[in-house]
């Protein structure tokens, strides 16, 4: 049944770039692209397959992986099941510092500077969040958590407000990377996120260990010699470093690390590499088709991929909320 679905992802990906390539503006065959591929194609194909579209493929499947296993993180040190990086703050806390800086530093929406300082107001955020969320120098999961929504209401609405300040052009570009419109799709994207992937992935399969015993619960993972406190701080900040980086170059994506590590465990039950790994295979699916359906759906222009994502995530999270009270409200009785 595993390797069933392996396969299938490893083929849904597969198509998934092949038709990223040949979806746009200008439609390409799938002879076309090989044409190109071999080197045989024209230089304006092969300037719009390897400078734009390719590039915007890869972002699509880096950003949604890194969005996957910071959302399967989160929800492993807090024990909740509704935990996301888009509803601990680290979207709002991104948009807020990519609206200050374009409204009172610069005009250019396209300055090399937009990831890192949309990655230093996620940073901000996370930091924010974690400052309420810790009790008498403790680290408290749930805590985390509420304090997660009350950050993520309170920069949405310092977002909101600023905006009154900023130029037309600025506004609409914010409004437009708030919506989760990939913008990020060039080389230099790609080359911002690869290394953090290709370094934190492995680092985090390494200690899957710890995860599966992490995930039997906090005095059960005392017990058997965990130290909790520092392996929580430790997926804690991966997390947020994956988060940051993902939604700098991507914008803001809602629901995706919420629904990526839940359809992985519904088939992986237990919280180990594999489910791990499998997560983030549903997040770059996820992420990759969200931005194709964008660019079909509309016959003028695209639709931003962070909306597709929302229209799919936002229904799952009503179930899982619903869910869960029933589940609370059964074991009262």
């Amino acid at each position: 049944m595993r390797t069933k679905v392996w396969a299938l992802l490893i083929f849904f990906l597969i198509a998934g770039m092949v038709l990223s390539l040949t979806i746009g503006a200008n439609s390409l065959s799938i002879e076309e692209i090989g044409t190109i591929i071999i080197g045989r194609g024209s230089p304006t194909q092969q300037l719009l397959v390897f400078h734009f579209r390719f590039p915007r493929t890869l972002i699509a499947i880096l950003a949604g992986t890194g969005l996957a296993i910071s959302g399967y993180l989160f929800q492993a040190v807090t024990h909740n099941d509704l935990a996301e990086p888009g509803i601990l703050g680290i979207n709002a806390g991104a948009g807020l510092t990519v609206l200050l800086y374009l409204g009172f530093f610069t005009t250019e929406s396209s300055n090399s500077l937009l990831p890192f300082i949309a990655s230093s107001g996620s940073f901000l955020a996370a930091f924010l969040v974690y400052f309420c969320g810790k009790h008498e120098q403790k680290f408290v999961p749930n805590r985390l958590l509420l304090s997660g929504v009350a950050v993520n209401a309170g920069l949405s609405a310092l977002t909101l407000i600023s905006t009154v300040n900023v130029s037309q052009d600025s506004y609409r570009f914010v409004t437009t990377w708030l919506s989760g419109t990939i913008w990020g799709t060039t080389w230099q994207h790609v080359l911002m996120i690869l290394p953090f992937l290709c370094f934190f992935l492995p680092l985090v399969l390494w200690q899957g260990k710890s995860l599966e015993v992490m995930s039997l619960g906090d005095e059960e993972a005392i017990s058997l010699g965990l130290p909790l406190k520092k392996v929580q701080l430790f997926f804690l900040i991966i997390a947020i470093i994956l988060a940051a980086i993902s939604v700098a170059v991507v914008g803001s994506i809602s629901f995706l690390g919420l629904i990526a590590p839940h359809l992985a465990k519904n088939i992986i039950h237990r919280q180990k590499s594999q489910s791990l790994l499998m997560a983030a295979f549903f997040g770059a699916l996820l992420l990759l088709y969200s931005d194709i359906l964008g660019r079909v759906i509309l016959s003028n222009g695209e639709m931003a991929a962070g909306i597709i994502v929302a229209i799919v995530g936002a229904p799952y999270f009503i179930f899982r909320l619903l869910k869960t009270n029933q589940g609370l409200s059964n074991n009262v009785k």
